[in-house]
Formats: structure tokens, sequence, C-alpha cells
């Protein structure tokens, strides 16, 4: 899919769904993404933070509520997201939050001290908007300032795909509007605008419970895979270990 086939696959898909799972059926997925992000945001004490890419709004302003003197600016570049994530505010609104139509692509024309992503960038279909996006995110960061990138890598897509293989199991392939990064390449990009603070795979134990030892019972049992099956939820509780997933925190400070 090219640039605008996603976006009208996001378009349409956030016209048609306004519910939790609008940006990804993997409720549990996000909640271990909100762990993350929540717990680097109190590390790091930022005091204006940007959401590119936010979707449907529900994590930003779960974060947001957790750290009142912060504000948060919102992006998304599909204006249904954006009109979704509006919805979300409670009645009122927040003082600390704001939504917003952006195109990662184009330049933010804002300074923000932490920067993060989710499942953003992956949406981009090639590497130059990749590198695109980032490089604006660098621009957009004070010196010294975090973008949190937490995205698909393909090392570790291969990995669990192995180990699917290995009980039995069905590749699962990577999805038509969506891109992975390459660890090394990205790392050897980035070199010289951002040192790298940390890497951890943040989906790796909950995959293994989730994508194959809950796969494997439905396929032997005949049951339907449900995303809020207790594997799943109970997965979310599992230290980080391992290789076996696709989604990674990168953690890079502006030099």
């Amino acid at each position: 899919m090219n640039f605008e086939e996603i976006k009208k696959y996001w378009e349409d898909r956030a016209a048609g769904d306004s519910s939790a799972q609008s940006t990804t059926q993997d409720f549990y997925l996000r909640e271990i993404e909100f762990a993350v992000l929540s717990e680097r945001i109190q590390r790091y004490s930022p005091s204006l933070i940007a959401d590119v890419g936010c979707g449907d709004g529900r994590t930003t302003v779960r974060i947001a509520s957790k750290f009142p003197n912060a504000f948060f600016s919102g992006f998304d570049y599909s204006s249904s997201m954006v009109e979704n994530a509006k919805r979300v505010l409670p009645s009122g609104g927040m003082p600390n939050i704001e939504f917003g139509q952006l195109d990662i692509c184009e330049e933010l024309h804002r300074s923000f001290d932490l920067i993060y992503t989710t499942r953003c960038l992956i949406n981009l279909p090639s590497w130059a908007l990749q590198k695109t996006a980032i490089n604006n995110i660098h621009k957009a960061l004070a010196v010294g300032g975090v973008y949190l990138m937490v995205e698909n890598f393909i090392e570790g897509q291969v990995n669990f795909n192995q180990i699917r293989k290995n009980f039995g199991l069905p590749e699962i392939s990577i999805r038509k509007h969506n891109f992975f990064f390459e660890r090394q390449r990205l790392l050897d990009y980035v070199d010289g605008m951002f040192t790298v603070e940390e890497e951890v795979n943040i989906s790796s134990a909950y995959y293994l419970v989730s994508r194959v030892i809950y796969s494997k019972i439905c396929a032997e049992t005949g049951a339907h895979p449900d995303y809020f099956d207790a594997h799943h939820r109970f997965a979310v509780g599992l230290p980080f270990c391992g290789e076996f997933g696709p989604v990674r925190l990168v953690g890079l400070k502006k030099r």
C-alpha cells in the first residue's frame, strides 16, 4: 500500500470504529505500552510532550491524567482519528491536553521535551519516509529532549514466527499497511543525532504467551482466538525478556 492508501485505511477504520480497538485489536498490548511510557515520563519529568500518531487518543488521555503538570499534544494525520480522540476527553475537556491533525512527514514547527510514537512510523510505507519522520521528530525536540520510539521491528517478528513454526502454527504475516524497522539500520541512522538511552523488547514474553501458547491451545481445542482471553491479560504482567515479538522500545536522547 502506498502513503495515500494507508492514510485512507486509517480514515475509514476510524470513521467506522471509535472503540478501544480502533487502532489495534490487541487491547492488552496497549496496556503494556501505557505502562512503559508512563514509567519513562515519570523518569524524565518533561513539561511539553507530543504523542505523534495518537490514534483514538485513549493512551494520550490516560497518560495525561497521570501527569497533570505536563502539557500533552496529541497529533494524527487522520482527521477521523482526531475527532475520535476529542470524544475521549472527559466532559469539559482537560487543561493539559490538546488534539490536532498533523502529518509527521511535515515539520511540527514547535518544540517539545519528549515525543513518543506507538506503532506510528510503521505506517509509513518506506524507509525514506521513516527517516523523514525521524528527522522531523529530532528537529522538534529541545536539546537533551527524549524520543520514546515504540515501533515494530522485523527481527522480533522473524523470531516469534520461528517459534510458531516449531509449534506447528502458521506464520503471522506483516499487515499490508505496515513497514517494519530493521534494528541495525535504524541505529546506524540515528547515530550522531541521538544517544541511545535504552532498548527493550516489550512484546517478547507477551507474544510467546498470546501468539504461541494460547494460539496452540486454540488450534488444538478448536476455540476461536479472543484478544480479551485471560492469557493476554495475565501475559501483560510478565517481565520483559527475549527477542520473540516485534514491538520494541528504543529510548533516544537528542544530542
